[in-house]
């Protein structure tokens, strides 16, 4: 497949790497000459300096014979350009990053039916969908759904309280059905193993059928009580999606602390059961003044990756139940862990997450990237494949992979002794990332 991606920055070089990786023909535009220089002997791709919203210059690049061509620039207008053009030069696919709701909003048949763009992410309404999600799942620090939301997986930090302190894991005291898909030691993934002993701090992940996942995490992770107060830093593309979910929550009450004066007036009259406070300041003084000590969330989402970081270790220090911070920039997220943030999420991975899971077609019909360099991957069963009729247990998935779980038809099953994989099944695997290339000829027929 040829593929243009236009914009270097993380996203797209993560983009460029994986399809590159998986054997695609990947060509690499960038504005800044510098950065397309420096990134020539990076990337396994063709790297080219020159301005992608250009119908010139994509003409000059042949992008009408691309089979597909993603658009992730920092600028909204210049994604869309690029994608028209495109399309209109006759490219087989097109992506766009739009992060401006006042674009195309929650209806994107103006952006595929008009303008022909195949594909609009919205990064940070879909981190806001994700904060959301854990913050509304007691005990938790990530969830994310899967089988058309059926099959739910969580991520939880071990504290002293945990039952699974010292245990192992094959002998673990709980008795609703889950299933412990691996575990995060060091910023390390690793495999789970029923000898394996967990400790204080290891970030587990655990899957189970959407409705005992709620049992599940409170087992794993001590009862905790559900959040009803949430501060919000930051009243951006995320803080206000993010705001407008949880206030639809019935016993969920709602802060957001917003810098700019015009900014916070405009979510005042949008937010009605929101408190919106105009707050220049971020230090442990304003944030006490406005609770963040009662909290039983505390988010930060303003646009700077610095002033998120230390919003939320002061709110951390200060005794917010759970701390969660949005990063950019990829070279801050080790700094999470170490700071005591509980965790960080990435409107720039949603974004290349997205992209890849439209790239790889129905085959993957959900793709989720972790922080840790693991991914989870929900794959369609095709009759005849190398997974139809296999044995869930001892079923080898390359890289290291393993099953999670499997939703056939309606009913979520566990990786157990005798449990099998059928086909039209949905599979849901936990792996390291990248290798999902092999993953997938397995559920191929």
């Amino acid at each position: 497949m040829r593929v243009i991606v236009i914009g270097a920055g993380e996203v797209g070089q993560n983009v460029a790497n994986t399809l590159s990786g998986a054997h695609h023909d990947v060509t690499v535009v960038d504005h800044d000459e510098a950065r397309a220089s420096r990134l020539q002997d990076q990337l396994d791709a063709l790297v080219i300096a020159g301005n992608g919203a250009s119908p010139r210059f994509l003409k000059q690049l042949n992008a009408g014979t691309a089979d597909l061509l993603v658009a992730v620039t920092e600028s909204d207008e210049a994604n869309t350009i690029a994608a028209l053009s495109a399309h209109m030069m006759g490219a087989g696919r097109t992506v766009a990053r739009v992060r401006d709701d006042d674009y195309f909003g929650a209806d994107e048949s103006f952006a595929h039916d008009v303008l022909g763009i195949d594909f609009v992410i919205h990064p940070e309404r879909t981190t806001a969908e994700d904060l959301a999600a854990a913050i509304l799942l007691p005990g938790a620090v990530r969830a994310e759904y899967f089988g058309d939301g059926r099959i739910a997986v969580a991520e939880c930090i071990l504290s002293e309280a945990s039952t699974l302190i010292g245990c192992p894991i094959g002998q673990r005291p709980i008795n609703r059905p889950h299933y412990i898909v691996g575990y995060v030691r060091g910023g390390v993934p690793v495999k789970a193993r029923s000898e394996d002993r967990l400790r204080v701090g290891d970030r587990v992940l655990v899957a189970a059928a959407r409705q005992h996942i709620a049992a599940v995490v409170a087992d794993l992770a001590g009862e905790a009580p559900r959040v009803r107060t949430v501060l919000i830093f930051g009243g951006g593309r995320v803080g206000f999606p993010l705001a407008r979910r949880l206030e639809a929550e019935d016993g969920v009450e709602v802060t957001i602390m917003e810098r700019d004066e015009k900014r916070a007036r405009y979510i005042a009259e949008r937010l009605p059961r929101t408190t919106v406070l105009h707050e220049e300041g971020v230090g442990k003084d304003e944030l006490l003044l406005h609770g963040v000590d009662r909290a039983g969330a505390f988010v930060a989402c303003a646009g700077d990756d610095r002033s998120n970081l230390l919003a939320a270790l002061h709110a951390q220090q200060l005794g917010a139940r759970l701390c969660m911070a949005v990063v950019a920039r990829q070279e801050f997220v080790p700094l999470v862990a170490a700071m005591g943030i509980d965790v960080a999420y990435s409107p720039r991975l949603a974004t290349a997450e997205a992209i890849l899971r439209f790239v790889r077609g129905e085959q993957v019909r959900a793709m989720h990237l972790l922080f840790s360099g693991a991914e989870l991957l929900e794959l369609y069963v095709e009759p005849g494949s190398e997974a139809d009729g296999a044995d869930l247990i001892s079923l080898r998935i390359p890289g290291g992979g393993q099953v999670a779980a499997v939703l056939h038809g309606e009913r979520v099953v566990l990786p157990r002794d005798g449990a099998t994989i059928a086909a039209h099944d949905r599979v849901l695997i936990f792996g390291p990332r990248g290798s999902s290339g092999g993953v997938e000829r397995m559920f191929n027929a």
